[in-house]
């Protein structure tokens, strides 16, 4: 393909070659100040933040369960780290072949019931009735409970999970 060119000059459109020869570039332009106060940084990810993410992601890659991944997230890669090594260390948790950590941990819900019943015991120690102490758990933990359990567990002094 043979392109030509015309022999005449085409008009410039000289406004931003004007604002180009103002003394200078960028900050050293004469007739222009930059921000007060300094450009700053942005709003965004720190470079521990980045650094974290990318040890997280190597975490998944190597195949990590997904509710691990969520811990490691929740606690920091640093914190969960330590957490893994220290239960890496104790050799009671170790599976037969000793390649997995196996571990045995009470449903959330038994702690839960643990605290509940500890309320109700200091409500037992401050001398309230059933009905009461009934009213008090539901109105603070959210829980219904009968009057018959409540009353089971002061009776029994059962207040144990």
């Amino acid at each position: 393909m043979h392109e030509t060119r015309s022999g005449t000059h085409a008009p410039a459109q000289l406004d931003w070659i004007e604002q180009g020869q103002q003394g200078g570039v960028g900050a050293r332009q004469s007739d222009t100040h930059g921000p007060a106060g300094g450009g700053g940084y942005l709003d965004e990810c720190t470079s521990d933040q980045v650094w974290d993410t990318a040890k997280l992601r190597e975490l998944a890659d190597m195949g990590l369960p997904q509710v691990w991944l969520e811990v490691a997230q929740d606690l920091g890669y640093e914190t969960f780290i330590r957490l893994w090594r220290r239960l890496d260390a104790a050799v009671d948790l170790l599976s037969d072949n000793e390649s997995m950590i196996e571990l045995q941990l009470r449903r959330f819900s038994s702690f839960q019931r643990y605290q509940r019943n500890r309320f109700i015991e200091a409500l037992v120690d401050l001398g309230l009735g059933t009905r009461e102490i009934r009213a008090r758990v539901k109105a603070e933990l959210g829980e219904e409970l009968s009057q018959g359990h409540i009353g089971r567990l002061v009776a029994r002094r059962r207040i144990r999970a």
